[in-house]
């Protein structure tokens, strides 16, 4: 915890508060699959997790296989058995680290290895746990408990009973060490990555994917030799374990990595078997780990809220005819997300030029003031995924109104934010010649703006254009900035393409998980030197998971100066004031000039915050550790320090004002953390 941030916790009075837990209850009859703990997990589904978060700490595990690993700080891993049952995977598990160790030896992936296992201090512990959960929703996961002022207090590893008892017919098989090491290589990967989690990473997507992405360094180095023919050759360890997975699968073992995900991770990360520059490919393996990751990303707050897709929204049935050959119906007013004859006629413009090129639109997805998004089918590229998104020139009343980014620009930019996981992908890009179109081809994100989920679709600022050099002056970006503003009233279109809010209200904890996945893209963004300048609700969605995604890059630009900064925490101002106090239940959006209003004033925002305040008397909830002053007090500072620009002058000011955002939120909703 940086020094300025923990001056500003205790000048909040919460540094050395009492302690309890202070929930943000949700009634079960707002949704059923909404909590209020802000846990992330990556595998299985919503509601066998909140079935199984409901379980007391001590009722999850089931004590059929408990061990303990012990000796972490000697660079050496040993399980010590806590019961008859355990003493054979105790024995086993011992050895098969020593051989992970041994087959490394030294070089890059021997110091992830170190760094993942004995250098994590969540490990450093005594007495570190390996329990069987029979009800675990995924194979395996960490979980850990926290004291009051959020420090670990219990932490232990757990595995689902029903892998350790299919393994352990393998334990005494014959064969080399490494072929008995490759026979339970299942059971170890997991047990290997849940040894890399920290106790409490600040972005728990970020944290993931730099673990995954050293977690499949050390599983190629374990399992392979090297590469042949640009084919994977497998060791002893690797040809044991391949066999195994084909026949667990039910796939071919020669189409396993084309066809299971984590064999397929491993083949596109295969450059990291080379120990030069491997310093240099981890940039590059991160980017493919989190493509891995993206489709499993579960955040329980947010997804319980995400509303069901109408049926007009649906996508086009499809019937496959052969490899390439893809039947569909026709296009029409009413389904597929078509609204009218302008939507129909867009359509059938551009659906022949991207067939063209092997994309095969069923069904439309949106639409901004630059561009249409299309949901397609990619008929003939195999390096990225079956379904994607298409954004299109928008083309209206049968000519194009306006140009979304030339496909140069837009794949550089692309390139330059391709490590913010909190963006999406952008795959390629191009021009179609006979419409004179630009194309993109994005990540296809399942779900919907955070503007139509709270509410407010049509009532942001408009939007802006790509700034064409660096701003000069601060009066240019609040220019800028207020005639942006002043012109909501150009998106009242978006009102009639209103998809479903959230299922339910959402609650303090949801809404303070939105603000810190905005402010977290937001930081990452700068600090990968690009400015968003059209930063608003309408521009971020959040997937049926509830991962967050920003999706229009056409807007992104270099940063040269700060001032570059400016317009984004400008307009961060008004997203968060939208945001927090939509969620606190404005009856109607406010106004352009509402909002000027309430930005010239922190103190009005918070005394808004408090005459409009749903959530109760947070004190008395949480006997003391956590007030409600301390949350309306926060999110006014927060709008006033990014609406008078010093958080552009000052980015430590930021990152202290994030850090701050997420104890505050840790300390009202997180009972402990699991992470899988």
């Amino acid at each position: 915890m940086s020094d300025l941030l923990r001056h500003f916790l205790t000048a909040l009075g919460l540094e050395d508060s009492p302690a309890a837990r202070a929930p943000e209850k949700v009634p079960a009859e707002r949704h059923a699959l909404s909590t209020d703990r802000s846990t992330t997990v990556f595998a299985g589904e919503d509601g066998d997790w909140l079935n199984y978060l409901r379980r007391p700490w001590s009722d999850r595990q089931d004590g059929v296989f408990e061990m303990e690993i012990l000796s972490l700080a000697r660079h050496r891993l040993e399980f010590s058995a806590r019961n008859p049952r355990s003493v054979r995977w105790a024995g086993a598990l011992t050895h098969a680290f020593r051989e992970i160790q041994s087959r490394l030896e030294a070089g890059s992936a021997a110091g992830v290895f170190n760094d993942m296992v004995f250098g994590n201090p969540a490990n450093s512990a005594a007495g570190l746990l390996l329990s069987s959960c029979g009800s675990l929703p995924a194979l395996a996961t960490r979980e850990t408990r926290v004291n009051d002022d959020l420090t670990p207090a219990e932490s232990r590893i757990l595995v689902r009973t029903r892998m350790f008892e299919e393994f352990e017919p393998l334990l005494d098989s014959p064969g080399t060490p490494m072929e008995r090491l490759g026979k339970i290589w299942e059971v170890v990967r997991h047990i290997l990555l849940n040894l890399g989690h920290e106790s409490y990473p600040r972005d728990r997507f970020t944290e993931r994917i730099s673990l995954t992405t050293n977690w499949a360094m050390v599983n190629l180095r374990v399992l392979y030799d090297g590469k042949k023919d640009g084919r994977l050759q497998p060791g002893e360890a690797g040809e044991a374990f391949e066999i195994l997975s084909a026949k667990r699968n039910n796939i071919d073992r020669r189409e396993l990595h084309a066809r299971e995900p984590f064999f397929r991770l491993l083949s596109d990360v295969s450059f990291l078997l080379r120990d030069r520059n491997v310093a240099d490919l981890w940039d590059t393996a991160a980017v493919i780990a989190r493509d891995y990751l993206d489709s499993r990303y579960l955040r329980l707050s947010i997804a319980g809220l995400m509303p069901e897709k109408p049926a007009w929204l649906e996508a086009m049935p499809v019937e496959w005819k052969g490899p390439r050959k893809i039947k569909t119906p026709r296009p029409e007013i009413g389904r597929y997300g078509i609204i009218d004859d302008e939507d129909e006629d867009a359509w059938k413009q551009v659906r022949g030029p991207l067939e063209d090129i092997g994309y095969l639109i069923i069904g439309q997805l949106g639409m901004g003031q630059f561009g249409r998004v299309y949901e397609a089918i990619n008929v003939t590229n195999g390096s990225i995924p079956e379904r994607v998104a298409v954004k299109v020139d928008r083309i209206r009343k049968g000519r194009k109104k306006e140009a979304i980014e030339a496909a140069d620009t837009i794949m550089a930019i692309a390139r330059g934010l391709s490590n913010s996981p909190h963006v999406i992908r952008v795959f390629d890009a191009g021009h179609l010649k006979k419409i004179r179109s630009n194309y993109h081809i994005l990540q296809l994100v399942e779900g919907d703006t955070l503007d139509h989920l709270i509410g407010i679709a049509g009532t942001e600022h408009a939007s802006i254009l790509r700034p064409k050099s660096g701003r000069s002056s601060r009066d240019e970006a609040n220019r800028e900035f207020l005639k942006s503003l002043s012109g909501s009233a150009s998106e009242a279109w978006r009102r009639e393409r209103k998809s479903p809010p959230f299922e339910a209200p959402p609650g303090l904890s949801h809404i303070m998980d939105l603000l810190t996945s905005t402010a977290l893209w937001l930081e990452e963004v700068h600090h990968l030197g690009y400015a968003v300048n059209d930063l608003k609700n309408g521009n971020v969605m959040m997937s049926r998971r509830g991962q967050f995604k920003a999706i229009d890059l056409d807007s992104y630009s270099r940063i040269f100066s700060p001032l570059d900064k400016l317009s984004d925490f400008f307009f961060l101002a008004v997203s968060s004031l939208q945001l927090v106090t939509r969620g606190c239940g404005w009856k109607k959006s406010a106004t352009a000039s509402e909002i000027k209003e309430l930005l010239a004033d922190p103190g009005a925002v918070e005394r808004r915050l408090l005459e409009i305040w749903p959530y109760g008397d947070l004190g008395a909830q949480s006997d003391g550790r956590i007030s409600t002053g301390d949350v309306t007090g926060f999110f006014a500072r927060f709008i006033d320090d990014a609406r008078s620009g010093r958080f552009a002058e000052e980015p430590q000011r930021f990152t202290d004002a994030i850090d701050t955002l997420i104890y505050l939120k840790r300390r009202l909703s997180t009972e402990e953390m699991v992470l899988q």
